[in-house]
């Protein structure tokens, strides 16, 4: 069965407001919250709405509205959710509502747009589907006045062009609301303005060798007009970045253009890195041919930066094809030479590379983890963020292959204790996303806390946030208790966890759980039971499809639906069954006969009590103490069945027989729940 949850905006006592009004009325108070300065307000009504539109029917309105709040107060990415429900509003029936939905979109993808991401491909199963921001911008433009002029063709009136021109060429009310604590504003990537094209490629270059792509990306798409002595860098950037069928064509013209210059270093370093391209692009015989020359030509000059990257790319290649001994000795002859050079990003690169590589081939940890530290603080002296994180990752995973985790969480406190003031805040966040997951690993939940909320916040600030870094905030705040903000983020946790079953069960089962916590039993019960339903579907039906079902179950009863709550328990009880679980499968008869009972099907309560009974004495591997639990369990449930029958003496017989099992065994308070029993039972029984 499916129990309906409480609609957005509904009063819990009088059932008023069924049609979301509230919802909608607070909406349209987002911005303005906004605009006045209250922060706060603006975005706790945010995740209100956001929590409350949860399964609740679409309305575009709605989340127009919540698009506009996103695109003008510094959370733009965070519409990027949003716009998902794209594929849907063309056929909504409210005209209204999609004139709004595409003009908030247009607001969303042109503020998007602005700050250089542009560039960014939209992935959606739809219409839409592969199209980069900017140009989706351009089709929710024509898609809003299309609808508009419809609806003043039926209007006789310019009003909503008017109103859709005005929506999406609003000005942001806010530099950045906070939605959750420790967020940070999305760091803009555009490049400064009124760099010239020169400047421009220099930058893409430099973000290039950071392993900053959509700093690069963005520098790219802001170059219009180049002079010719720009074209083959340009080209080659462009064939880096803007990878498709052609790629190979246009690195080797912007070699032809390296040539032509009589430029040999770069026309060797675009060689190697259209060698590594053929590698991967099943041409391995040509590509490592072409990279070892160039690698070796570059080797012989007197450009170290030049010979490192070239050994960088030959390294690259020849692990690829398992020639792993030449690429440790490529890796080795570029980190001596780029310690010379005092570049630190360089000399990080190398190490950080052979760290990776002996990681992946099961090398020995220890001398990993000193390439590996190595890199770290190379990166950190540099100052380069993304690379750092990866150099620590590779320590982290050498650490785990010593089994030193006591050692890791170590390095982890010492590298944040010494991080430097405006070091690179991308790996201060990884680092506290680290120790976040070792809290939580000790059950230290309440102390994890603050940790994985800044973690997420310095990743989200840079476009990293991951699957992993909300389900390690919601496994925090959900073990602190902190029941209300795991609404507020469990959702975008559990969307972004479909590739990860095991995760995504267990944040989903954390979901329904805090419901539970709230005494919100209806949305509970609906969330349980969906996890139920895709354990089911994808066979998984041993021990979290039962825990599941008893929890659906539990649920179900305190909703009232008895007759429902004995069917999950009879699921559990037969999957338990399945796996051997025979204890368990008696614990679930007796619970499923109290729910027959609790529904008023006397004769249907009767029967599950006989199946009980069965189950129950079928029960032979269990220690004495535990069974004699279950058979006091089945005793107390038969005297509630056998009273209610009509049965007082052998429902008499059957209480006291499960308050003496009790006392014996040290179970106070079910002895006494049981003795209220008897005494009810005998006082019935008097009159």
């Amino acid at each position: 069965m499916e129990v309906e949850p409480r609609r957005a905006g509904e009063n819990d006592s009088d059932g008023s407001n069924p049609d979301g009004a509230e919802v909608t009325r607070l909406c349209r108070t987002l911005v303005p919250l906004a605009a006045a300065g209250k922060y706060a307000e603006a975005a706790s009504t945010y995740r209100w709405v956001t929590r409350a539109s949860s399964g609740a029917p679409l309305r575009y309105g709605d989340h127009a509205l919540r698009l506009e709040f996103c695109a003008l107060t510094g959370n733009e990415h965070l519409g990027l959710d949003l716009l998902s429900l794209l594929d849907g509003v063309g056929d909504h029936s409210d005209a209204v509502g999609r004139l709004e939905f595409f003009a908030s979109a247009a607001l969303l993808t042109r503020r998007l747009t602005e700050t250089g991401y542009g560039e960014i491909r939209f992935v959606l199963n739809g219409p839409y589907d592969g199209l980069s921001l900017s140009r989706l911008n351009v089709r929710m433009r024509a898609a809003a006045f299309v609808e508009a002029e419809e609806l003043d063709g039926r209007e006789h009136t310019g009003y909503f062009t008017a109103h859709a021109e005005a929506k999406m060429a609003a000005k942001p009310v806010a530099e950045f609301v906070p939605l959750l604590p420790s967020a940070l504003p999305r760091v803009p990537i555009v490049p400064p303005p009124d760099l010239s094209a020169e400047e421009l490629v220099v930058r893409a270059e430099i973000h290039n060798h950071r392993c900053e792509p959509e700093e690069a990306r963005a520098c790219l798409a802001a170059i219009e007009d180049v002079l010719d002595e720009l074209v083959p860098r340009l080209t080659e950037l462009r064939a880096i970045f803007f990878q498709g069928d052609d790629t190979e064509e246009r690195l080797r013209e912007a070699a032809a253009g390296f040539r032509r210059q009589g430029d040999e270093n770069r026309f060797l370093l675009n060689q190697c890195w259209l060698g590594l391209w053929l590698v991967f692009d099943d041409q391995a015989e040509t590509g490592v041919a072409l990279t070892t020359v160039a690698a070796a030509r570059l080797r012989a000059g007197r450009d170290d930066h030049a010979a490192c990257w070239g050994e960088y790319w030959l390294a690259h290649v020849l692990s690829g094809q398992g020639r792993t001994a030449e690429a440790y000795e490529a890796l080795r002859r570029g980190a001596e030479r780029a310690r010379e050079t005092g570049d630190p990003l360089l000399h990080g690169t190398l190490l950080c590379l052979e760290a990776s590589l002996r990681n992946g081939d099961g090398e020995d940890p220890v001398s990993t983890l000193e390439l590996a530290r190595a890199a770290t603080d190379a990166f950190i002296v540099g100052n380069v963020g993304e690379k750092a994180v990866e150099a620590v990752e590779q320590a982290r995973i050498a650490y785990e292959r010593t089994g030193s985790l006591d050692e890791l969480d170590v390095f982890v406190e010492h590298l944040l204790a010494t991080l430097p003031v405006g070091g690179p805040e991308r790996l201060r966040g990884h680092l506290r996303h680290l120790r976040a997951l070792s809290l939580i690993g000790t059950g230290r939940f309440t102390e994890a806390v603050d940790d994985a909320y800044a973690a997420l916040g310095a990743a989200a600030s840079k476009g990293k946030d991951t699957a992993e870094h909300w389900y390690v905030l919601v496994s925090a705040l959900h073990g602190a208790g902190r029941f209300d903000e795991v609404l507020d983020v469990a959702p975008r946790a559990i969307s972004l966890l479909a590739g990860s079953p095991d995760w995504d069960h267990r944040c989903r089962w954390m979901y329904a759980d805090t419901y539970r916590a709230l005494g919100e039993s209806s949305r509970a019960f609906n969330e349980y039971a969906v996890l139920a339903e895709i354990l089911e579907a994808s066979g998984d039906t041993g021990h979290s499809y039962i825990s599941v079902s008893m929890a659906a179950a539990e649920q179900l009863d305190l909703l009232g639906y008895g007759a429902n709550a004995a069917d999950f328990y009879a699921r559990a009880a037969d999957a338990a069954v399945a796996i051997g679980g025979g204890y368990v499968a008696a614990t679930c008869r007796n619970a499923a006969t109290l729910s027959r009972l609790r529904s008023g099907d006397l004769d249907a309560a009767l029967t599950a009590l006989d199946v009980a009974e069965n189950a129950v004495h079928a029960v032979k591997t269990e220690t004495a103490p535990a069974r004699d639990h279950l058979i006091a369990q089945l005793d107390h449930v038969a005297a509630h069945v056998l009273s209610a029958a009509g049965r007082i003496r052998e429902a008499a017989r059957r209480a006291l027989r499960a308050a003496e099992t009790f006392h014996r065994i040290g179970e106070a308070e079910s002895a006494r729940d049981v003795d209220l029993l008897l005494e009810q039972i005998l006082l019935g029984d008097q009159k």
